[in-house]
């Protein structure tokens, strides 16, 4: 009667080890960040921008601007340039967190790690492919 009891026990708790180990996943963000159409769309406004400062100052090269009034507009820009890459990388990222969640709870998962964190992950738990088709779907540019 013992031995049946603890067969009973260790089979479910190997069942449950097993089905929850199935809710742990992974995703590679770093994919996300630069697959995904908006981290594509991000990454050419940035460009856009940066474009738009380089053509500033050969304007204001060709107009023979003294070369210290040049380099002080360049670094004004160079700083405008990456105070807007860092509001662009938060709001992506406080994005990305709020679709990976979404992602998360619609599908049930218990545990979702970054796959450049890890050391080890089974191919079948990586379910960047799946998270890239809905993050393009729910959310195409970041607002």
């Amino acid at each position: 009667m013992f031995r049946f009891g603890f067969s009973v026990i260790l089979s479910l708790f190997i069942l449950s080890v097993s089905f929850a180990a199935e809710k742990i996943v992974f995703i590679d963000i770093q994919k996300v960040v630069v697959s995904s159409k908006a981290g594509i769309s991000a990454q050419a406004e940035l460009e856009s921008q940066a474009k738009k400062f380089k053509e500033e100052i050969e304007k204001k090269q060709k107009a023979g601007e003294s070369e210290s009034q040049i380099r002080a507009f360049a670094e004004e820009k160079q700083k405008e340039l990456m105070q807007k890459r860092q509001k662009i990388a938060e709001k992506f990222m406080k994005t990305l967190q709020k679709a990976i969640s979404e992602f998360a709870k619609s599908k049930g998962y218990k545990l979702v790690l970054d796959k450049n964190s890890l050391l080890y992950g089974k191919p079948e738990l990586d379910v960047t492919q799946d998270f890239l088709k809905y993050f393009d779907e729910n959310y195409s540019t970041i607002k």
